[in-house]
This record gives structure tokens, sequence and C-alpha cells, in this order.
């Protein structure tokens, strides 16, 4: 899987100007390449949990990840088409609800992963919508909304892992 290193993110941040179209879909390519790579790990998680408790956050993701995806490639589609940048929604997908998880040492790496994933995400989402404006800045603002929103779910999860402070502290 390819990960996108701090430094890209801070170059592609530093650069960003809400008037220079090339930045903005700098930034949308990078947004895309996160959300791509989010979608493909939450792919093989699912593959990897079937038929335990965490399958179906991992089916969630996948789904929550595609939908991103799908979204910023339509305001790119927008941008480089010239025209008005219109309000893009995004619909909201019930979390699924998981009471008790009872993970290996494999299952928390993957959740703590997305955790580490869900929070730069969320991190990058929130400077771009800090330099971008108009709708270009609330997509990045509703973007970054739904990224901390999964962060909270994942800590949750970890929280609910009946042996996580052993799988942790070892």
């Amino acid at each position: 899987m390819d990960l996108v290193k701090a430094k890209e993110i801070l170059e592609v941040i530093e650069q960003l100007d809400s008037n220079s179209k090339e930045s903005i879909l700098k930034a949308l390519n990078l947004a895309e390449h996160v959300e791509k790579t989010a979608g493909e790990f939450y792919k093989t998680e699912v593959e990897k949990t079937k038929g335990n408790e965490l399958e179906a956050f991992f089916t969630f993701m996948v789904k929550e990840e595609d939908m991103h995806l799908a979204k910023i490639q339509e305001l790119k589609s927008q941008i480089k088409n010239g025209g008005e940048v219109t309000k893009i929604g995004f619909q909201q997908n019930a979390a699924p609800e998981i009471h008790s998880i009872s993970a290996g040492q494999e299952e928390m790496t993957a959740i703590l992963y997305a955790l580490w994933r869900e929070k730069k995400a969320q991190d990058f989402y929130e400077k771009a919508a800090a330099r971008t404006e108009g709708n270009v800045r609330v997509f990045f603002e509703e973007l970054a909304v739904f990224e901390r929103g999964h962060v909270e779910l994942l800590e949750e999860y970890v929280e609910l892992m009946q042996n996580s402070n052993e799988l942790i502290m070892g």
C-alpha cells in the first residue's frame, strides 16, 4: 500500500492557494490518493476479518472511502471544466454497532493503523479547508468531519476490545 509522507502533505498544503486551480487540483489528487489507498486497506481487512465482529466495520469503511473518492472525483471534474463549483453533498451511512470485540494482535494492529490513517486524513482536510474558500472549503470541511467521525469510532473500538491493554502493552 502506497502511503503519502508527511512532507508531501505539507508541500501540498503550503502551495494550496484558493485562487489557483492547479494547486486545488493537486490537493484533490492527494485526497484522491488518500481515499483510494484507505479503501484498498479496508478491503484487505474485510477479507482478513470474515466472520468476526470487525468485518461489518471494515465493510462500512470501504463504503465510506468509496463515497469520498467519488465525491472528490466529482469536485475535480467541476474544477477542471472551469464552471461554477457547486456544493457537493455527502450521504450519511450508519456505522455498525459493535458491543464487544475479542481481537488478536493482528486485528488490534489494523485498528490502530486505521486510527492513525484517519487522524492524518482529518488533519489534511482541516488544513486544506483553512486554505480554500467557498464550496471547496465546505467540501474539505465536510471531509474532515467524516474523518473525525471515523477517528471517534475507531477510538471507541479500541476501548471495546476486551484485551486491548494486553495487546498494546504486551
